[in-house]
């Protein structure tokens, strides 16, 4: 699992990552779109509820059924309790489906993010939001050998 904050002015980037400005004939381009899930803990505590792991079953499905996504875990507080609560998640998911820790992040995000965050979430405090972004793969051709 990675620990990303994005206070850092650059954007993180891998250095084996290139973009294709145009996509082969022979490639089929098959696109998830972007889920986005807001679960609520109750005060001081890091425990699932049924509620909570309804909804995580459902993201479990969707990375267990589409294995080129991944799953960001975010929270807007910091401290003992922040890290128990996206453990607590992340750890659920991976045990449950059998979900490589690679594909689950888990961010804290900057003071400034959160001070525009609790302008539109009134709990978040025990807000916890799990975003799988948007996945968009070119399939290979083994016969052709190409993308």
């Amino acid at each position: 699992m990675a620990i990303h904050s994005f206070s850092q002015t650059n954007p993180i980037s891998h250095p084996l990552v290139t973009e294709i400005n145009y996509y082969p004939e022979q490639g089929m381009l098959v696109a998830f779109p972007t889920h986005y899930d807001v679960i609520y803990f109750e005060n001081n505590s890091s425990q699932l509820t049924i509620n909570m792991k309804t909804i995580l079953n459902n993201i479990g499905y969707l990375l267990d059924t589409y294995k080129e996504t991944y799953l960001v875990i975010t929270l807007h507080t910091s401290g003992d309790l922040a890290y128990d609560r996206l453990y607590s998640v992340a750890d659920y998911i991976a045990m449950q489906f059998k979900i490589e820790q690679e594909r689950i992040q888990i961010m804290l995000t900057s003071q400034e993010e959160t001070k525009h965050y609790k302008q539109y979430e009134k709990n978040w405090k025990n807000s916890t939001e799990l975003i799988m972004p948007k996945t968009i793969i070119v399939t290979y051709d083994p016969e052709l050998g190409m993308y």
